[in-house]
């Protein structure tokens, strides 16, 4: 027998008589289209934060484009995560490839993708979701700016049409924290901004509206219990994450066994705005990729602070949510 889709207004009743008011909320919302500009395959964040996007029903998530470096091994990792968490219906795009040297710490797991097949250029895909769905798209940006470079350069009225930038990029008052634990009060140079700096220009002088996740508010830790409680979660994002962690661990070349999720924040603060209040600030993008704040006229939105306890709440109930 073929199924019919309920009507919407008979689903909105159904909500309201099962579930309450809020129900009715949340079946009525619609979800959030995104595209997800990432360099995963580096440190582990990028793969976290796919995890958290690709488990909640309030994003769409319509495409990944990947960027920098070894952009063909990166759409082979995310196409082969897409496969294990069973979404098929999201594009995966892939970027011009650039001079990288950091270590691709989960090639090995990027190898083993079954789909080999040409993937579509990130520039055109971008441009046309875009200009398809004027005002309407969020672009969440985890990895250097090399591919808003290039689509500025391809196609100069598209970034305007992106309804916002969540971005994870810069220092402003706190830089990278010593010792992988120690508060450090220092600014430093934010490894998106420093590889492509002139992409963050670009996208400020775009006059899309940018909200901007730097390392004063990212720098939050998945401490071992909850990396037990992800790891033997059982469903297939665990399953997937707890692989990519352990290549991670294994072959990065700092010594980490504790990842710090910066690419995660932009991600739980798109759903859940509270988490991570914003300050209008005038930054400019200095010599040696910093990024300093200025007077003069706001050009951008920043998170300075992060509701930690909210924001591991949030990351845990995604991934791993208690029975």
């Amino acid at each position: 027998m073929r199924l019919r889709r309920m009507p919407c207004w008979l689903a909105a009743v159904a909500a309201l008589v099962l579930g309450g008011p809020n129900t009715l909320a949340v079946a009525t919302e619609r979800p959030i289209p995104v595209i997800i500009d990432t360099d995963i395959g580096d440190d582990i964040d990028d793969a976290f934060a796919l995890g958290v996007a690709l488990q909640d029903p309030r994003l769409q998530v319509i495409g990944i484009t990947t960027a920098w470096g070894d952009t063909r091994t990166r759409t082979l990792l995310v196409r082969r995560f897409l496969t294990d968490v069973g979404r098929h219906d999201v594009t995966v795009a892939q970027g011009p490839a650039t001079h990288s040297t950091i270590t691709f710490t989960q090639k090995q797991w990027a190898e083993g993708a079954t789909d080999m097949t040409p993937a579509p250029d990130a520039i055109d895909f971008i441009r046309d979701q875009v200009r398809a769905r004027p005002g309407e798209i969020t672009l969440i940006g985890l990895a250097p700016l090399t591919n808003i470079e290039a689509l500025q350069q391809r196609d100069p009225g598209t970034l305007r049409k992106l309804k916002q930038v969540f971005l994870m990029a810069g220092s402003i008052y706190a830089g990278y924290l010593r010792n992988g634990a120690i508060p450090n009060p220092e600014p430093s140079a934010e490894y998106n901004v420093v590889s492509a700096p002139h992409g963050l220009a670009v996208l400020l002088e775009s006059h899309v509206p940018v909200k901007l996740f730097p390392l004063d508010s990212t720098q939050i830790k998945l401490d071992e219990v909850d990396r037990d409680r992800l790891f033997a979660y059982g469903s297939p994002a665990a399953d997937a994450l707890t692989l990519l962690y352990h290549q991670w661990r294994l072959y990065n070349d700092w010594g980490q066994i504790t990842p710090t999720l910066f690419d995660v924040i932009p991600v739980i603060a798109l759903l859940q705005p509270s988490l991570c209040p914003l300050t209008n600030l005038r930054i400019t993008v200095g010599e040696g990729g910093y990024t300093r704040p200025i007077p003069g006229t706001p050009n951008i939105a920043v998170c300075l602070t992060l509701d930690e306890n909210g924001a591991h709440r949030s990351i845990m109930g995604s991934l791993a949510p208690a029975h």
